[in-house]
């Protein structure tokens, strides 16, 4: 039993040796263990107790838990110590607490500290609650609830053939896509769970994606936006999704930021969309040129938003295009609901408002496209995606390239959406820049 005054540089070198775990004992916290497994892993724990009844408590793993800090694995040990010292029995009451632990209350836990934390944390708590716990946010069932949920199941019964029931009802019933990424949801919160000391061990290791999914390459032809845009004024939806549609298109922005425009990030006047870093992907700050025609969509929207909240007696949304009782914006699964409702199969041939089926991000993608066809660069065009490939990869980008061809972005979208209007209008295609200048 090596004892050491663990540092931070010991901790991220230490590993086992002969193929077999070893125990670092920290000299400056009594019972403070950083083991280190023969298989990669090191977990924190509190040893205590007389040696006839020596106790082992996990505190969690490294490098989730650190050395340091006032959640950090000394700590942790000292918390636990006096709890010792005041009669109390920390492994007892972990046991009792897991015995009592459910899998809904893992999905709660993890949905609260953790998953509401990231910009797509609304999706995340749909998909779990839906397809694992089978409980709504006040612990009630789900009528439309997975016949593959886990919610009863005690954390401390948990095996990997629950986690295979739950990724398999849903791959069962065709949504592929969905169960992918439903398997990436559980895998991150087991890790959480396994990081806080919740769960001892990673039940998802070695488990493989259910699907292999192939990369989409959908784009519309000009024929096929000007079908589906004909098509989507008829279409059994709301307005509201109708708009949101066509500014995915128009903006070619990612749907779940368009869901989520709030007043505070317009400023019509001037024509500029801001999507503030909390709501970007990639965690910055994202100036979106408004051509008119992107304009007169939001102005109309607002419209309707202020004529109902003045017949419900109720303030102004601060979405734009605010869900079922305007507490939170329409999501971007229920755009994606509308859509696949308008596909129609006919002599064996799938078809969503007149063409090929096809996706919101599928819009976005053409958007692009067409926007590379019109002559810009995919350099400007990956500005216009807010693709940090393009626009943040490298040091001068990053930190020293200030310039946020806020000109060129406005040019490129401005005549997208005038080249949108005349397909819309008039069936007319495309016509290239490098054309019309050469004319």
């Amino acid at each position: 039993m090596p004892q050491i005054e663990l540092t931070d540089k010991f901790c991220q070198s230490a590993k086992a040796t002969s193929g077999r775990k070893v125990d670092y004992f920290d000299t400056l916290v009594r019972g403070l263990v950083l083991r280190a497994s023969a298989g990669g892993t090191k977990s924190w724990y509190l040893v205590y107790g007389p040696p006839a009844k020596r106790q082992w408590l996990k505190l969690g793993s490294y490098p989730e838990i650190p050395l340091g800090g006032d959640r950090g694995g000394r700590q942790r040990a000292r918390d636990a110590r006096a709890k010792v010292g005041n009669g109390g029995d920390p492994v007892a009451d972990k046991k009792s607490l897991a015995a009592s632990q459910t899998v809904a209350d893992l999905v709660d836990n993890y949905v609260k500290r953790h998953a509401l934390t990231r910009r797509s944390g609304g999706e995340i708590a749909r998909r779990l609650r839906k397809n694992v716990s089978g409980r709504d946010a006040d612990g009630k069932k789900l009528e439309d609830s997975s016949a593959g949920c886990i919610g009863d199941v005690k954390l401390s019964e948990l095996h990997r053939r629950d986690i295979t029931k739950t990724i398999d009802a849903v791959k069962d019933r065709g949504a592929h896509v969905e169960a992918n990424r439903l398997f990436e949801d559980v895998r991150a919160m087991i890790r959480w769970a396994r990081g806080r000391g919740d769960l001892d061990q990673n039940l998802v290791e070695g488990m493989r994606k259910p699907t292999e999914t192939v990369e989409r390459n959908r784009v519309l032809s000009p024929d096929e936006i000007s079908t589906m845009w004909g098509a989507l004024a008829n279409a059994d939806m709301r307005e509201l999704t109708r708009r949101v549609i066509r500014l995915c298109l128009i903006t070619a922005q990612r749907v779940g930021e368009v869901c989520g425009i709030t007043g505070d990030e317009l400023d019509l006047d001037a024509a500029l969309w801001t999507i503030p870093p909390i709501r970007s992907k990639n965690k910055r700050e994202h100036a979106v040129p408004l051509s008119p025609l992107a304009v007169k969509i939001i102005r109309d929207q607002l419209a309707d938003v202020k004529a109902l909240a003045e017949r419900k007696g109720r303030a102004m949304p601060t979405f734009v295009f605010p869900g079922p009782g305007a507490h939170a914006p329409v999501t971007g699964a229920a755009i994606a609901k509308a859509i696949k409702r308008e596909e129609i199969m006919k002599r064996g041939k799938a078809t969503i408002l007149g063409v090929e089926p096809w996706t919101s991000h599928d819009l976005r993608r053409s958007a692009a496209t067409h926007m590379e066809e019109l002559g810009f660069s995919p350099f400007i065009i990956s500005h216009v995606l807010n693709h940090v490939s393009a626009t943040k990869a490298s040091i001068t980008s990053r930190v020293y390239a200030r310039y946020d061809y806020m000109k060129e972005k406005r040019e490129a979208l401005d005549l997208w959406a005038d080249r949108l209007a005349g397909i819309v209008s008039h069936g007319a295609d495309i016509v290239p820049l490098r054309s019309m200048a050469a004319s």
